[in-house]
């Protein structure tokens, strides 16, 4: 009996050990999902053999707006302002970063900002973007303002939209050693499991409220914000991203961007408070902060007309 009940013992360890591995993953195809969508000018293009997702409104134009989304986001968020910026004679751009949307999800794939940076590189020098503001949004803001710290040269303005940006390393090992092991490939299966079963049954819908302020008078329905869990991989790339962060610390201090700078808040933004604004401004010498009311951490989703406003203007003047 002891014997039995030590066989039965080890059967059942062996099978939770495997667990991860055995069971099957599930998930929709990003690129299949987005055609059935048929979003107005978009498509995709392989850069650095990744499939990739983007909008492009007036592509003939040699002024260039292009628009990173921030985490958990993706090119759509921005179709209900770009349009309108496209009859002001503007090439309008929005990308799917690496991991995001609708591009290509590989569990293997670096997602740092350093990496996403290279990436967007390869984007602007494929479509031969000129003459470009680059707009980012929360983490965008981020991988925007440490693009142009690498290639200053390529970039005339930067808009920072509720951004989050990283300007001091974690200096706590333990948390970062932490967030290296999540990337073992056996710790990373388990963790997808549990990732799996936190974030369903309408979990995406409720972050995503908390981000606005007031969701009822919110358009958060497809195509402006697509639910990133419905894909085939997103776990992995949360994964990859979560422990990778620590690589994603700005190189400079801001206070050396020498180029025109807009920074546009939402009043009520919880995820990012609106108080940092005016420390950030001050840093910033050629830098304009436009402060919205009653609106969360997705302006250009919570009041388009107010978005576009400011930004408008400061690319007139």
């Amino acid at each position: 009996m002891k014997r039995l009940i030590k066989i039965v013992f080890y059967v059942f360890l062996i099978a939770f050990l495997l667990s991860p591995f055995l069971i099957r993953d599930y998930g929709l195809n990003p690129e299949e999902y987005a055609l059935k969508l048929d979003i107005e000018n978009g498509s995709f293009l392989e850069i650095d053999g990744y499939q990739t997702f983007y909008i492009d409104f007036n592509p003939n134009s040699e002024k260039t707006i292009l628009f990173l989304h921030g985490f958990g986001g993706s090119a759509t968020n921005w179709l209900e302002v770009m349009p309108q910026l496209s009859d002001e004679g503007y090439r309008v751009v929005a990308v799917d970063l690496k991991g995001f949307g609708f591009s290509e999800k590989n569990k293997d794939e670096n997602y740092s900002h350093p990496s996403q940076v290279n990436f967007l590189n390869s984007f602007i020098e494929k479509l031969e973007l000129k003459d470009i503001t680059l707009v980012g949004h929360s983490m965008g803001a981020n991988i925007a303002t440490m693009y142009y710290q690498e290639y200053p040269e390529k970039i005339r303005n930067l808009v920072l939209v509720s951004p989050s940006l990283m300007e001091e390393r974690n200096e706590d090992k333990i948390r970062s050693n932490a967030l290296k092991v999540l990337d073992f490939p056996v710790v990373r299966e388990y963790v997808r499991i549990v990732l799996k079963c936190a974030l369903r049954d309408g979990r995406i819908e409720d972050i995503l409220n908390s981000a606005v302020y007031e969701p009822e008078l919110v358009n958060l329905q497809e195509p402006f914000f697509i639910d990133p869990t419905l894909f085939l991989g997103w776990e992995y790339v949360l994964i990859r991203m979560s422990a990778s962060s620590f690589e994603n610390v700005l190189k400079e201090d801001i206070s050396e961007i020498d180029i025109p700078v807009l920074m546009i808040w939402g009043e009520e933004d919880t995820w990012v408070s609106v108080s940092k604004s005016n420390s950030l401004k001050r840093r910033i010498e050629n830098s304009e902060l436009e402060v919205i009311e009653n609106v969360g951490h997705l302006p250009m989703l919570e009041n388009p007309e107010e978005f576009r406003s400011p930004l408008k203007n400061f690319l007139k003047n």
